[in-house]
């Protein structure tokens, strides 16, 4: 009798055993991340982190975050690097799957904090003191020191790519049509933007590293190397000279963030504007959601870039 009320036990907790495990619940620290995810996870088992309109750089977590977190059964994220205020709980929950992104760096750049979480010390460093780099001036565009750590991994495709493909294989998913739609649509990048990298400009935030370097671009500066750095006045006078003298041929601001600092800059000088958002949220989470990101940066870039003052 104890063995058949056990096996009815055991026959009743299959089906949720089964559902949870052929179900399970995938949250992606950054909607760019969600992109990714949502290519091989639908839109019931994804939920994301950071909501719409703020970023990584001014998010703190609340308890509803962290019910999100514990509730995950596979975390995408960018490491401790990127995303200091994670790197505790991926030490507290290692029996969750955390695909740390910034792992598959051609570089071999790998936080290696990501597995044994932070310090709070660390934690409330973030990104903003890396490598010393204050950023207090235009930078050149080939000056790449430090460049492999900037942490806004998803402008890396191919590290995306093999993001991808270590979800898709723990979720039992084919990465293969993932990877050929962002092949296609890098190569119809390429074509577009290559005519364009004598063309210099500046953003708004050093976001853009990954991207300028993978196409070759011309990125001349950026206002700041974080949001929470005002640039001084003597960077400020040098970016709106380059602007006189025709080095720049377009400027970007980024909608999360006041652009009168970029105004400031640009006004009476004719340059030409475009607007980037790194947290890509006019693209929805499909399936293509990640391609079409990398279509609308190709196109917004090209906007801007193709005609001079």
């Amino acid at each position: 009798m104890k063995i058949l009320r056990f096996c009815s036990l055991l026959a009743l907790s299959l089906p949720a055993f089964t559902v949870s495990a052929a179900e399970p619940r995938v949250l992606a620290s950054v909607h760019p991340l969600g992109l990714v995810a949502a290519s091989v996870v639908s839109a019931e088992q994804l939920s994301v982190l950071v909501p719409p309109g703020m970023t990584p750089h001014d998010f703190s977590l609340r308890p509803s975050d962290v019910e999100k977190i514990q509730a995950a059964d596979v975390i995408l994220w960018s490491g401790a690097e990127g995303e200091p205020y994670l790197a505790g709980f991926a030490k507290r929950w290692p029996d969750k799957q955390w695909i740390d992104v910034s792992a598959f760096a051609a570089d071999g750049h790998h936080d290696d904090d990501a597995q044994d979480g932070h310090d709070d010390h660390d934690h409330q460093r973030g990104d903003s003191h890396r490598d010393g780099d204050v950023h207090d001036h235009g930078d050149d565009a080939h000056d790449h020191a430090g460049h492999h750590h900037d942490p806004h991994w998803w402008l890396n495709p191919e590290q995306m790519v093999a993001a991808q493909r270590q979800l898709a294989q723990r979720l039992g998913r084919d990465p293969a049509p993932f990877a050929a739609a962002v092949e296609q649509q890098l190569a119809a990048s390429q074509q577009t933007l290559s005519p364009l990298r004598g063309r210099g400009f500046f953003v708004f935030h050093r976001a853009w590293d990954h991207w300028v370097e993978h196409f070759g671009l011309n990125q001349v500066g950026a206002f700041t190397l974080t949001p929470e750095q005002k640039p001084g006045l003597k960077t400020l006078q040098s970016m709106r000279t380059q602007i006189e003298q025709g080095n720049v041929v377009c400027v970007f601001s980024e909608p999360e963030f006041s652009p009168a600092l970029v105004e400031s800059v640009v006004r009476g000088t004719g340059v030409r504007r475009g607007e980037l958002d790194p947290m890509a949220l006019n693209i929805p989470l499909t399936v293509n959601g990640y391609p079409a990101f990398l279509s609308d940066l190709t196109q917004r870039f090209e906007t801007c870039l193709k005609n001079d003052r």
